[in-house]
């Protein structure tokens, strides 16, 4: 695992640092980290394999918040965490997809956590299903599938993020019963989507990452909107 640490105060930084090797030591986990002293400087680096960022939000120059906005922009699934002094920035944190807010003063009580669910976050974007086309066997990333759409013939079409849709043997319904554990949702006869792919639903739509925008079943719409609600708090 690479990480990268970001915060003006370098006593704080290094001792931080000391502190993640603990607590990886511990689990197990092996993993590099390298230290930045401002967001500009982080933000100038290469990190294309940069898992997590470790972030202050109150620096000078490029803030933390815009430090971060500037991240997602790059990576949609760089793993963001706030580590601060300053508990009101927390609902804003979510604003530019970070996925946990820590307080310094509570860091003792709060990294053995953090660092667990960093872990499993991490294992789950390695989860891949294995689909049979009309010609060959594939293994397909969870975190790279959009959705799944159904067709008359016993075909489903897979949609990904990273390229054209791949033509599936079998029918819509066999692979709900598959995906529905790995936070799939049938929001429709037709579709069954990756709920990390969706970003609102609203006025019986469902708008994914991708622009992409999806009908909702009228008659089950506040039964599949509760069960995306419910996924989506379970993720702070």
């Amino acid at each position: 695992m690479r990480i990268a640490v970001c915060d003006d105060n370098e006593p704080f930084c290094g001792a931080f640092c000391n502190r993640l090797e603990e607590q990886f030591t511990a689990k197990r986990w092996e993993f590099d980290y390298e230290m930045f002293l401002s967001g500009d400087a982080l933000l100038a680096s290469d990190l294309t394999d940069v898992q997590v960022v470790f972030l202050d939000i109150d620096m000078p120059d490029t803030d933390g918040m815009e430090t971060a906005r500037l991240l997602r922009e790059k990576s949609e699934d760089v793993i963001i965490i706030f580590v601060t002094a300053f508990p009101e920035y927390a609902l804003k944190g979510y604003w530019v997809g970070a996925m946990l807010y820590l307080l310094k003063e509570s860091l003792d009580e709060q990294l053995p956590a953090c660092i667990g669910a960093i872990i499993e976050k991490l294992s789950d974007v390695r989860k891949y299903i294995r689909v049979q086309t009309p010609d060959k066997f594939l293994n397909m990333h969870i975190k790279d599938i959009l959705y799944f759409e159904g067709t008359p013939a016993k075909r489903v079409m897979l949609h990904t993020r990273t390229g054209e849709p791949v033509v599936c043997i079998g029918r819509l319904g066999e692979y709900e019963k598959r995906m529905t554990e790995l936070d799939f949702l049938r929001i429709q006869k037709g579709y069954l989507v990756n709920m990390r792919h969706i970003e609102d639903i609203r006025n019986y739509t469902a708008k994914l990452t991708d622009g992409e925008a999806l009908r909702v079943s009228r008659k089950d719409y506040s039964e599949i909107t509760r069960r995306y609600v419910t996924w989506k708090v379970r993720q702070i």
